[in-house]
C-alpha cells in the first residue's frame, strides 16, 4: 500500500511568535513539516528554497514586502504553490496577491486554530495540486520518451485526420522532416488508398474503437514499402471523433517473404511432378523471374563434350538482347574467373557502365550438381539498379533445387533400366535360392524352380506336376490354398501360412508357404514360396517338451514359485504356493492375478513393486503379509525378477520364502535388546548415583579437615569422581549406549567444574566439539584430562584478574583426533616442564595422554595463557 509522501513548506515572516506558533501546530495537529525564514532576503539566498512542497509568505516585512518577495519568486518558478499572509485587509490587499501570482491568500487575526486550520487546507490543497501537475508533466516527458525509442510507428491526428505527431521510427521510414508532416493528412501519405483509409476510420465506433489496414508507401526508385497499421479512433461525450490514435510496422520484409514462399512452394509441387529435364527448367525459371523481379531470364547448360555454356532455354522480352549480350560477355571474361567458382555473380548499374548494353543489372547464379557445376541461371533487367540483396538467396535456392531434380530424373531413368535388369537377375536368384519357388496362374503351375524339385522328391518339373499342388497339402493347408486361390484373397497383398506337406515319396516335412500377388506375362498371378521349417518345428517341439518337464520339476518343488505376465496375471504357480496359502487348486478358489498372493491392504504395494520391475529390469525384493486366514498371519519375503525376452519385458517370476518364524524370533529378540537396554541404562544410573555418594562422603570429610593442603586434595579428587560419574549419567541419558555426545558431556562438565569454585571472578567457557561422539573409556580419559585443566586454570589462571575465557575445541579428522585446551591467564611458571612438574593434577594429564596413546604439546605465553594439545589416534575414540 503506497504513503503520501509528507509535506514540507517554508514559512517567511519577520514575527518569530508567530513562526514558532505556526510551526508547533501545522506539525503536530496536521503532521507538516515546516521550516522557517526571518526575511525575505534570506529567503532569496536559501539553494532548497525550490525544494520545499510550499512557500507561505508575509505580507508585510521590513526589508522586502510581501508582493515585491513574490514577484522575484514567481520569475524564477511559475509552479510552486505560494500562500499570501497578513494582517491588512482582505479585499484590498488579496486581488494584488493573485495578481503577483498568489495561489492563496489568507488574512490574519481571529480565532487561532480556525485561522491554522484555513492554512493547513491551503497548504494541502495547493501541495496536491502542484504534484499532480509535476507528475503530469514527468508522465509526458516519460511517454515522449518511450514513445520516441519504440521500433514501432505512431502517429496521432485529430478528428479530421491531420497529423499531429509522429514518432522518429515513423520519419526514418517516410525519410520526411518532421516539420513538413505538421498539419498533412494521414491519407495524403497514401493517396493510391485515401478510400480505404476513411472507410476504415468510418468503421470505428464506441464498441469497436480499431481497425487494421495494410497501406503501400511509394519509396524513391519505384520502391514499395509496406505499412501495417492498428487505427483507433478516441470518441467525446457526444461520440464524435475527437482524436485519432494509430501504431504501425513495416511489413514489406514479410510481405517479401510470403510472397517467395507461396513462388517457392508452388515450384516444389511443380518440380515433383516434372518427369522432363525441361519441364522442370521452365518452371525455375518462370519462378526465378517471378521472384526477382527482373523481366528476361535464360539458362546456360554446359556441354560435357566441348566444355562449354550452350543455351538450353530462355523466357521474357528481351531475351534477343540478353543473349548477344551473354555471347559477348564471356568472350571478354574468358581469362578471369568468373564461371570457374561456382559462386553466384552480380552485377549492378555501376559495374554495367563499362558495356553496351541496355540492362542496368545482371545475375549469374550456378546450377550445381554436388560439387560440379552443369549451368547457370541469367537473369536481366532494365529496371533495377541491382539483384535486391533479399531476393539473392531465394535466387540461388531455386537453382539449387535444379541439381536435386536433374538427379531424381536421372535416377528415374535409371532405375527402369534397373526394373528390366533385375528381372534377370530374379530369374537366376530363383534357380539358386534354396527355397523353393512356383509360380501359379489360377492353379496351374507355370514356374517351378529347382530347389522345389529336390524338396519334394521329384526328378523333373512335369514329374511334379502330374497331380494338383494342393494334393502335396494337410488338410489345413489345403482350405488356407483354396481361399488364396480361387477367391479375390490373392490380390489383398501377401498372406502366409504353416502346415504339414507330403513328398512324392511320403515323406512327412513341415514348412511355411508364402504367397506374393504378382503379374507374370501380362496376367494375374501368385508367387509362392515354400520354406522348409522341418528342422526348426522339431527344435520347438523339443523346447515344449523341456518347458514341460521344467513345469512339472517345478510344481513339486516345496519352495513357493509363480510367474505372471506384463499385467500382472499369474500364468503358472506351484503345489507350494497352494500350500503357502492353504488355497484349494479347483476354479473356484484358484489363483488369478499375481497380487492374490499378498493380504488385501498390501496388494497396492505389490502392484508398484511388480511395476517397478518390469520398467527398470532388475531384480527386486520386500517383505509381504501373506494372503490367507488374518487370525494365522504368515509373514513371507518375496523375490521378484523379470522375464526377458528380446531386450522387452514379458513378465515377472517370483519365489516366496515363509518369514513367519523368522519374523517371530526377530520380534523376541528385539524385546531382549530392549530389556539388556534397561538394565545397562540403571547400571550406569547406579555407577553415577556411587560415585556421587562417594564424593559427598569426601564432602562430608572435609568438615573435619583444617590442613588446606589435605582439603584442596580432597576438593580435586571430588572434581575426578564428578567428572567420571558425568560420564555415566550422560550415557544413560542417551538413546546409544555404545557411545557418548561429547558435546553434551563437556558442557556439563565445564559447568559443574566453574560452579565448583566460588569466585566473584567472570570465568567464561567456550567450547566447539561439534556433534563427535566417544566411547565410555576415551571419553572418561578426556573428561579427566580437561577437568584437571579447568581446575589448574580455575586455582592459578587467573589470580588478581577480574575475568578469563577458557576454549576447549575437539575435532577429528583422518586418522586422529585433536584435543586443544587454552586459557587468557597469566601462564605457567618459568621453565615449566610436563615431564618434571611434581603436581598431582598435571602428571595425571600426562599419564591419561599415555593412555590413549596421545601426544601431549604445552604451548606457555606468560602473561597472555597457556596452550595444551593432546593428539590421539582416531580409533581410540
Amino acid at each position: 500500500m503506497e504513503t503520501e509522501t509528507p509535506i514540507h513548506v517554508l514559512f517567511i515572516d519577520d514575527e518569530p511568535g508567530l513562526l514558532n506558533a505556526i510551526r508547533d501546530y501545522l506539525s503536530i495537529v496536521h503532521s507538516i513539516g515546516v521550516d522557517i525564514c526571518n526575511s525575505a532576503a534570506e529567503a532569496l539566498t536559501r539553494e532548497d528554497l525550490f525544494s520545499f512542497d510550499c512557500l507561505i509568505i508575509d505580507y508585510e516585512m521590513p526589508d522586502i514586502d510581501g508582493l515585491t518577495l513574490l514577484g522575484e519568486i514567481r520569475s524564477m518558478n511559475a509552479d510552486i504553490p505560494i500562500i499570501m499572509f497578513t494582517g491588512r485587509g482582505h479585499e484590498d490587499v488579496a486581488m494584488h496577491a493573485i495578481n503577483a501570482g498568489a495561489d492563496y491568500y489568507v488574512k490574519k487575526g481571529g480565532n487561532p486554530e480556525e485561522l491554522f486550520s484555513e492554512l493547513a487546507h491551503y497548504i494541502r490543497n495547493g501541495v496536491s495540486r502542484y504534484r499532480a501537475e509535476q507528475s503530469l508533466v514527468e508522465k509526458e516527458r516519460r511517454y515522449r520518451a518511450v514513445v520516441e525509442d519504440l521500433t514501432e510507428f505512431v502517429c496521432r491526428m485529430d478528428g479530421e485526420g491531420r497529423i499531429v505527431f509522429v514518432n522518429s521510427a515513423f520519419l526514418k521510414s517516410l525519410q520526411t522532416p518532421s516539420d513538413l508532416l505538421s498539419g498533412v493528412t494521414f491519407h495524403s501519405l497514401y493517396p493510391d488508398n485515401q478510400k480505404e483509409i476513411e472507410d476504415a476510420i468510418a468503421f470505428c465506433d464506441p464498441d469497436y474503437p480499431s481497425v487494421e489496414i495494410q497501406l503501400p508507401f511509394y519509396a524513391g526508385h519505384g520502391r514499395i514499402i509496406w505499412h501495417q497499421w492498428i487505427i483507433r479512433a478516441i470518441f467525446n461525450e457526444k461520440y464524435e471523433v475527437q482524436e485519432i490514435q494509430a501504431v504501425g510496422r513495416d511489413i514489406s520484409k514479410q510481405r517479401e517473404i510470403d510472397r517467395q514462399g507461396i513462388i517457392l512452394k508452388d515450384l516444389g509441387l511443380a518440380l515433383a511432378t516434372s518427369s522432363t529435364l525441361e519441364s522442370a527448367l521452365t518452371f525455375s525459371l518462370s519462378a526465378a523471374i517471378e521472384i526477382s523481379g527482373m523481366e528476361t531470364g535464360s539458362i546456360y547448360l554446359l556441354d560435357r563434350d566441348t566444355d562449354t555454356l550452350s543455351l538450353f532455354l530462355d523466357q521474357g522480352p528481351y531475351r534477343a538482347a540478353l543473349s548477344r549480350f551473354i555471347e559477348g560477355f564471356m568472350q571478354e571474361t574468358s581469362e578471369e574467373p568468373v564461371f570457374s567458382t561456382g559462386n553466384p555473380y552480380y552485377l549492378s548499374m555501376t559495374d554495367m557502365r563499362r558495356y553496351e548494353s541496355r540492362f542496368t543489372a545482371l545475375a549469374f547464379i550456378p546450377i550445381q550438381r554436388y560439387e560440379d557445376v552443369t549451368g547457370y541461371f541469367v537473369l536481366a533487367s532494365e529496371n533495377l539498379i541491382e539483384v535486391p540483396y533479399d531476393v539473392r538467396r531465394p535466387l540461388e535456392g531455386v537453382a539449387s533445387q535444379i541439381g536435386n531434380v536433374v538427379t531424381r530424373i536421372e535416377a528415374e531413368e535409371a532405375l527402369r533400366d534397373a526394373l528390366i535388369e533385375s528381372e534377370e537377375r530374379y530369374m537366376q536368384l530363383s534357380e539358386t535360392s534354396p527355397d523353393a519357388i512356383a509360380i501359379l496362374t489360377g492353379i496351374k503351375v507355370a514356374y517351378l524352380n529347382p530347389a522345389a524339385a529336390m524338396l519334394f522328391e521329384v526328378h523333373s518339373p512335369d514329374e511334379f506336376l502330374e497331380k494338383p499342388l494342393r494334393e502335396y497339402f494337410d488338410p489345413n493347408l489345403k482350405e488356407w490354398f483354396d481361399t488364396i486361390i480361387k477367391t479375390t484373397e490373392r490380390g489383398k497383398g501377401p498372406s502366409s501360412c504353416e502346415g504339414f506337406l507330403k513328398t512324392r515319396q511320403n515323406k512327412t516335412l513341415y514348412g511355411e508357404l508364402i504367397t506374393v500377388p504378382i503379374s507374370h506375362a501380362g496376367e494375374e498371378a501368385v508367387l509362392l514360396i515354400i520354406r522348409d521349417k522341418t528342422s526348426q518345428r522339431l527344435q520347438e517341439q523339443a523346447l515344449i517338451e523341456s518347458e514341460k518337464r521344467f513345469r512339472e520339476m517345478a510344481d513339486f518343488l516345496p519352495e513357493p514359485l509363480f510367474e505372471a505376465d506384463v499385467d500382472g496375471k499369474l500364468t503358472f504357480y506351484n503345489q507350494g504356493v497352494i500350500a503357502l496359502l492353504k488355497r484349494q487348486t479347483d476354479s473356484e478358489h484358484s489363483l488369478c492375478m499375481a497380487s492374490d498372493l499378498v493380504s488385501a491392504e498390501e496388494q497396492s504395494r505389490f502392484s508398484t513393486l511388480l511395476k517397478k520391475v518390469s520398467i527398470d529390469l532388475v531384480p527386486m525384493a520386500g517383505e509381504f503379509v501373506a494372503a490367507g486366514n488374518s487370525d494365522n498371519l504368515r509373514f513371507i519375503h518375496l523375490s521378484l525378477a523379470p522375464v526377458i525376452r528380446d531386450g522387452n519385458c514379458s513378465g515377472t517370476r517370483g519365489i516366496l520364502i515363509d518369514i513367519t518364524e523368522i519374523k517371530r524370533y526377530q520380534e523376541k529378540l528385539h524385546h531382549m535388546i530392549e530389556e539388556k537396554d534397561v538394565l545397562f541404562r540403571e547400571l550406569h544410573h547406579r555407577v553415577k548415583n556411587n560415585m556421587q555418594i562417594i564424593s559427598s562422603m569426601l564432602q562430608l570429610q572435609e568438615d573435619y579437615i583444617s590442613d588446606d593442603a589435605v582439603l584442596s586434595a580432597l576438593h580435586d579428587c571430588e572434581q575426578r569422581i564428578d567428572s567420571m560419574a558425568l560420564v555415566h549419567e550422560t550415557l544413560y541419558r542417551t538413546e546409544s549406549l555404545a557411545d557418548i555426545p561429547f558435546d553434551r558431556y563437556v558442557e556439563n562438565l565445564a559447568q559443574a567444574v566453574t560452579e565448583g569454585f566460588a569466585t566473584v571472578r567472570d570465568i567464561r567457557t567456550e567450547i566447539d566439539v561439534g556433534g563427535t561422539r566417544l566411547s565410555l573409556d576415551t571419553a572418561v580419559t578426556i573428561g579427566l584430562i580437561v577437568n584437571e585443566l579447568m581446575v589448574n586454570s580455575m586455582k592459578y589462571a587467573f589470580v588478581d584478574r577480574p575475568s578469563g575465557i577458557i576454549r576447549i575445541r575437539l575435532s577429528c579428522e583422518d586418522e586422529r583426533c585433536i584435543l586443544q585446551y587454552s586459557d587468557d591467564g597469566i601462564g605457567l611458571p618459568e621453565g615449566f616442564d610436563i615431564e618434571k612438574i611434581s603436581s598431582l593434577g598435571m602428571r595425571l594429564v600426562r599419564i591419561l595422554a599415555k593412555q590413549i596413546r596421545g601426544v601431549l604439546t604445552i604451548e606457555n605465553n606468560p602473561g597472555a595463557g597457556m596452550r595444551c594439545t593432546v593428539m590421539f589416534p582416531k580409533q581410540e575414540g
